[in-house]
C-alpha cells in the first residue's frame, strides 16, 4: 500500500482531535503511527544532483525537470524510499545566503581555472538555477512532498572538504577558528569550542529552515566527525547540548508558525572508519546523542559509518541506549577505494544484517555516486529501492 505521509502537517489535516501546540509538544516516538512507516531515508548531497543525471555520463547542464526526475528515480510506486534528505551545505551554503558564503563565491579566477570538470558545471547550473529565479533544492522538496514523501534538509555540520569553492568568509576572517591548516585535518572545520562558531552555525540553520518548505531538518555530526580542538568530554558535551536544544527551539517555533511539529534528526559523528561509532564515542566528540533524545530535542537518530561500508554497525548498543525515538541502520556506497558503489546485492545484504540488528530501517547516504565517473559513469541500482526496509 502507498505510504501516504510522515508528517505531522498532514496528520492534523486529516482531522485528529489535537490542537496546534499539542502536536508540537508530543516527541516523536517509535511506536508513533506517523513515524513507525520510515523504511527507508534517501540522503541528496545537493552537490552531484546539480551536475550529474540520468543517462548524463558525467558533469551536464541540469535543469528543473532533471532535478524532479531526481527525486522520481527514488520516490516511485512501489519504492520504500519514505523520506528524502536533500543537504543544502558543506561550511559554504548551496545557495544564495545573507548568514554565510555561498559556494565557489570566494574563488579567484584563477583557482576557478584549476576547477575540476563537474564543479565547474555545478557552478554553471547552480548559476543558471538562481540567475532565473528558480531555487533548485526548493524544487527537490516540494517534488517528494508532492509525492507523499517526509523532505527533510540535512545541514553538515563541520565539513572538513577544504577545497577553495568550499572557503567562507567566516573562516577567512577567523582563521585561528579552524581545527586545523591542512585539507581534511581541520582546514575547512570550524573550533566548536568558540561560542561565536556555535552562533554563526545555529544562524545557518535557522536561515535554512526558514527559506525552505520542510518537514524538519538533519544535523549532520558525521560530515566531518570532529568539531574540538581540545577541552574535556563534559566541557564538549556541554556546549554542543546547548546548541542542540536551541535547534529544537527554533523549530518548535518555526513550526508553530507553520502549524506543524518539524522533525530534528541526527547523524551521530563515526571515528573516521576505525572503530566503529557507539554511543560512547560519539559522547567523547561533544555528542551526547541518548540525553538529546531524553530531552525531547530529537525525533530519530541515523548511525552511519564515515565513508566505507564495513557491515559492523554496533545498532545493539545505539537500540539500548536510545528507546524512544527510531534507529536507523546507515549503508555507505563502497566497500573500498576501487570500487566506487555497491552492487544492488550487496545493498540487499547489508540491509538485512541491520534490520536483522533491530534497525528500524535503512539510511542511504552516497547512493547516486556512480554517476559521477564521467564516461565510466554508470546508473546506481535504483529497482533495489523497492526491497530495501521492512
Amino acid at each position: 500500500m502507498k505510504r501516504q505521509t510522515t508528517s505531522r502537517r498532514k496528520a492534523v489535516s486529516f482531522g485528529l482531535a489535537l490542537t496546534v501546540s499539542a502536536v508540537l509538544a508530543l516527541p516523536a516516538t517509535a511506536e508513533d503511527p506517523l513515524v513507525s512507516a520510515r523504511r527507508v531515508l534517501y540522503n541528496f548531497d545537493g552537490d552531484s544532483c546539480l551536475s550529474t543525471k540520468a543517462g548524463g555520463k558525467g558533469p551536464v547542464p541540469v535543469n528543473v525537470d532533471d532535478v524532479k526526475r531526481l527525486i522520481e528515480e527514488v520516490a516511485y510506486e512501489g519504492s520504500r524510499v519514505d523520506t528524502v534528505l536533500v543537504c543544502i551545505n558543506a561550511q559554504v551554503m548551496y545557495y544564495p545566503t545573507k548568514v554565510g558564503t555561498m559556494r565557489g563565491t570566494l574563488s579567484t579566477a584563477e583557482e576557478r581555472e584549476k576547477w575540476p570538470a563537474g564543479e565547474k558545471q555545478r557552478f554553471e547550473n547552480m548559476t543558471a538555477f538562481f540567475d532565473s529565479g528558480v531555487d533548485p533544492y526548493a524544487v527537490m522538496l516540494a517534488e517528494s512532498q508532492r509525492r507523499g514523501r517526509e523532505a527533510l534538509l540535512s545541514f553538515r555540520m563541520n565539513d572538513d572538504h577544504g577545497n577553495d569553492f568550499l572557503r567562507t568568509q567566516f573562516l577567512v576572517d577567523h582563521p585561528d577558528w579552524r581545527l586545523g591548516t591542512e585539507q581534511y585535518r581541520g582546514k575547512g572545520a570550524m573550533d566548536f569550542a568558540h561560542d561565536e562558531v556555535r552562533e554563526y552555525t545555529f544562524r545557518l540553520i535557522e536561515e535554512a529552515v526558514k527559506r525552505y518548505d520542510c518537514d524538519g531538518i538533519e544535523l549532520d555530526f558525521n560530515r566531518f566527525p570532529t568539531f574540538f580542538r581540545d577541552g574535556t568530554t563534559e566541557e564538549r558535551v556541554a556546549k554542543m547540548n546547548s546548541l542542540v536544544e536551541r535547534v529544537r527551539k527554533m523549530l518548535d517555533d518555526v513550526g508553530g508558525e507553520r502549524g506543524r511539529r518539524l522533525v530534528l534528526s541526527v547523524r551521530p559523528p563515526s571515528n573516521g572508519g576505525n572503530p566503529p561509532p557507539t554511543p560512547e564515542t560519539a559522547r567523547q566528540r561533544g555528542c551526547d546523542v541518548p540525553v538529546w533524545v531524553r530531552n525531547g530535542w530529537v525525533d530519530f537518530v541515523a548511525v552511519s559509518e564515515f565513508l566505507l561500508e564495513r557491515g559492523d554497525l554496533p545498532i545493539d548498543q545505539w537500540k539500548q541506549a536510545v528507546t524512544t525515538v527510531p534507529v536507523y541502520g546507515g549503508i555507505e556506497c563502497t566497500r573500498n577505494y576501487g570500487q566506487k558503489n555497491l552492487s544492488a546485492d550487496e545493498y540487499r545484504a547489508a540491509a538485512t544484517q541491520l534490520l536483522r540488528n533491530n534497525a528500524d530501517g535503512i539510511y542511504l547516504f552516497n547512493f547516486f555516486t556512480s554517476r559521477e565517473e564521467g564516461e565510466k559513469s554508470c546508473e546506481p541500482p535504483f529497482a533495489v529501492l523497492s526491497e530495501l526496509g521492512r
